[in-house]
């Protein structure tokens, strides 16, 4: 009897180990087609990965990622890393903003000749940075050394150069997700109603948001604004004010006196100005409160964050309330 129960039980577990290397293997087999199905693309950095999230959210077949760090912020002096690289190496598509954000492209394009870039700028109206340099007269003769994304007037010596920040204006943000989204679907057409129907949702939203934006710019229009950060440029020309001066600041740029200077004379022959900061950097504005009580409002440039497909109309909202909020202090 006991010999007849142990055959029984070396048969069950013989029939368990069978059926579960049958299970494990499909698994593997089942991972092995999800790695082959799943088609990487890539965002330059944050303000893209979020547009690119949010009309590949129903993609099966398709993943992005973002090559920078969610909290790298703006990508004017980014180098590119090894891992940078290998990630490139593995992508269908690259999806850039352009307009001179992103210097390390011509390494990038020399690299993957033949990997899909997308610019989601491209033909949209850019405005240009307001602290670009001046040349005159004699000073021409030896032309000074320019960025990418900069051109130089020929006739004045101007140098101009592009404010690339083109997410931070809604109706310009909707136009870029019309860039990514067309090239999208001629890139990847076995996503094509995905793709469209996720941007057609994303779009809805866009356009929602914007008449509130346009609903706000009968109040600030014509008012003068002092900015902190080249992006609150845009959200400026989208709510109509005028933009008399622009302080860039980083963790390593502050104004020098003589520029907190300046910036209290323009006020002051403006009359009044609000200020557009970064909470953070509330502290370099506190010399031009004192002497011209301007308004601070903080706003987000919405180049960080937690990667959540929400984050640009949450950040959105946010500096649009704060903006209500100075109306009615």
């Amino acid at each position: 009897m006991l010999k007849k129960k142990l055959a029984f039980l070396f048969s069950v577990m013989l029939v368990f180990s069978v059926a579960g290397y049958v299970v494990c293997a499909m698994a593997g087999s089942k991972q092995i087609e999800k790695s082959e199905r799943e088609t990487l693309v890539v965002s330059s950095f944050y303000p893209m990965y979020v547009l690119t999230k949010n009309l590949l959210a129903e993609a099966e077949t398709l993943e992005v990622r973002n090559l920078t760090e969610n909290q790298i912020g703006c990508l004017h002096d980014y180098q590119l890393t090894a891992g940078d690289m290998k990630l490139l190496s593995e992508a269908k598509a690259f999806i850039i903003n352009g307009a001179g954000m992103e210097l390390f492209m011509e390494k990038v394009l020399a690299e993957f000749t033949e990997l899909p870039v997308i610019t989601a700028s491209e033909g949209i109206e850019l405005l240009e940075e307001m602290g670009h340099m001046h040349v005159h007269g004699e000073e021409q003769e030896e032309e000074p050394e320019h960025d990418a994304g900069e051109e130089q007037d020929e006739e004045t010596g101007h140098i101009h150069a592009e404010n690339g920040h083109v997410w931070m204006d809604v109706e310009r943000y909707r136009e870029q997700a019309v860039n990514v989204c067309a090239e999208l679907v001629t890139l990847f057409p076995q996503e094509k109603d995905n793709i469209l129907k996720e941007w057609r949702a994303y779009d809805a939203r866009l356009m929602e948001f914007s008449g509130e934006v346009d609903e706000l710019r009968t109040e600030t229009e014509n008012r003068y604004v002092v900015v902190f950060h080249d992006a609150f440029v845009y959200l400026a020309d989208s709510l109509g004010m005028e933009v008399i001066s622009v302080l860039a600041l980083d963790e390593e740029t502050v104004p020098s006196a003589g520029e907190i200077a300046e910036v209290i004379e323009e006020i002051h022959h403006h009359g009044e100005a609000w200020i557009f900061i970064e909470e953070m950097y509330a502290s370099h504005a506190n010399k031009i409160v004192a002497e011209t009580g301007a308004k601070v409002i903080f706003l987000d440039p919405l180049v960080t964050g937690k990667g959540d497909a929400e984050d640009y109309l949450l950040g959105m909202q946010k500096n649009i309330e704060n903006i209500k909020s100075a109306l009615t202090e």
